[in-house]
């Protein structure tokens, strides 16, 4: 009975550990702004610095389309493909913000990252066409605290799918 009364308690407290944090904690607020930078600013507008202060020169990232890549590699594609000609081709990322969560990381009581899960979806405007729908996709991240500073370490970017779906519709 006293095994089976420590073991439900181990079970509760290993699931209050892990579960993801709320929208209105400060992790969530940071994971986010940390986010809104990388991808509103970075992405969207193609502001490369962005990606190169918030990115961990340890970053892998990895996609089911196009591979694996390093910062180095991630940073030179983005400069030679997505972000070469804006005036041609513009991308932009939605982030679907209640498809986000936050779960922290913690050694010792001490928080030092934190993982990121959610859908995002991808458009593209090409010349003078009208933005049109491009993709969706599933993203994990791995952020983790260098100095004090949230740096995106990992990356992984997959389940893509090209149907555009009722959910895929763009926001007026």
């Amino acid at each position: 009975m006293i095994k089976s009364i420590l073991m439900f308690i181990l079970c509760i407290n290993s699931f209050s550990l892990s579960a993801q944090v709320e929208k209105n904690s400060d992790l969530y607020k940071a994971i986010m702004s940390k986010d809104s930078l990388l991808f509103e600013v970075g992405f969207n507008r193609c502001d490369i610095s962005q990606f190169e202060t918030m990115m961990s020169e340890d970053l892998e990232f990895y996609h089911d389309k196009s591979g694996t890549s390093d910062k180095k590699e991630f940073l030179y594609n983005l400069r030679n493909g997505l972000c070469s000609r804006p005036d041609t081709y513009q991308s932009r990322r939605e982030l679907l913000k209640e498809s986000t969560k936050i779960y922290p990381l913690y050694a010792h009581d001490s928080l030092y990252g934190a993982i990121q899960n959610g859908t995002h979806r991808f458009y593209e405007k090409i010349a003078d066409k009208e933005e049109s729908f491009a993709s969706s996709a599933k993203f994990t991240h791995l952020w983790l605290l260098e100095n004090g500073e949230w740096k995106l370490t990992r990356s992984l970017s997959y389940a893509h799918d090209t149907e555009l779906k009722e959910l895929d519709t763009p926001k007026k």
